[in-house]
C-alpha cells in the first residue's frame, strides 16, 4: 500500500501537471483569441478600405458638369489602377464599363495628347505599369465577352463595347499619337500592340473571338 507521504506526493504532482495543461490552454485559447480578433480588425479595415476606394471610383465616373474639361489619360490611369485593385467581375461590372467607355472617349479627343490613355505608353516612368494595366482590362474585356449573349440587347451594346477596346489596343492603325510628328513612333507601339496580342493569346484569345464570329 501507498504511504501517505506517497499519496499526498502522487496527489501533488498531478495538481501539478493539471495545472500546466490548464494553462497551455489558456494561452492557446488566448492565442486564438488573438488570431481571431487580427483576422476581423483586417477584415473589416480592409472592407471599409474597398468601400471608400468604390466611392471613390463612382465619384470619379459621375457625369461631368457642362463644359467641364476633359480628364487627363494621367487621372484614368490612376483610377483604373485603384479599380484593379479590388476588381470582382460582378460587382464592379458597372465600373468597369464606365472605365472602360472613358478610356476609348480619351482617344477620340482631337489633338489633346495629355487626355489620349495611350500616351502614357510614351511615358519613360509609366511605361511598363501601363502595358500591365491594358493587359489587364482587355483579359478582363475577353471575360466579360465569354458571358455575354448577343440575343440580349443590353449585352450587344457590351460586346460591342469589349471588342472595341480590344481591337483599339491591339491595333495602332487608330491613335491619333501616331498622326504627323508621332509617326516616329510607330514601330516602337507596333512592338507594344504585339505584346499585348501576345499575352492575351496566352490566355484564350481567339476563343473568345470564335464565340462571336463563329
Amino acid at each position: 500500500m501507498f504511504t501517505l507521504s506517497q499519496t499526498s506526493r502522487a496527489w501533488f504532482i498531478d495538481r501539478a501537471r493539471q495545472a500546466r495543461e490548464e494553462r497551455l490552454v489558456q494561452k492557446e485559447r488566448e492565442r486564438a483569441a488573438v488570431v481571431i480578433q487580427a483576422h476581423v480588425r483586417s477584415f473589416l479595415c480592409r472592407s471599409q478600405l474597398q468601400r471608400e476606394i468604390r466611392r471613390e471610383i463612382d465619384d470619379f465616373f459621375k457625369a461631368d458638369d457642362p463644359g467641364s474639361t476633359k480628364r487627363s489619360a494621367l487621372c484614368i490611369f490612376k483610377i483604373a489602377r485603384k479599380l484593379l485593385f479590388l476588381f470582382r467581375i460582378k460587382e464592379d461590372n458597372e465600373r468597369f464599363e464606365k472605365l472602360c467607355r472613358s478610356i476609348l472617349s480619351s482617344m477620340d479627343a482631337e489633338n489633346e495628347p495629355k487626355v489620349w490613355y495611350v500616351s502614357l505608353a510614351c511615358s519613360k516612368d509609366l511605361t511598363l505599369l501601363w502595358i500591365k494595366q491594358i493587359k489587364s482590362i482587355l483579359w478582363y474585356c475577353c471575360e466579360f465577352l465569354q458571358q455575354l449573349k448577343p440575343e440580349i440587347l443590353q449585352d450587344s451594346r457590351l460586346i460591342t463595347l469589349y471588342l472595341t477596346m480590344l481591337v483599339t489596343f491591339t491595333d495602332t492603325s487608330t491613335w491619333k499619337i501616331l498622326r504627323g510628328k508621332g509617326e516616329s513612333l510607330r514601330p516602337a507601339m507596333n512592338h507594344i500592340c504585339a505584346n499585348i496580342m501576345g499575352h492575351l493569346n496566352q490566355h484564350g484569345f481567339y476563343s473568345v473571338l470564335q464565340k462571336h464570329f463563329s
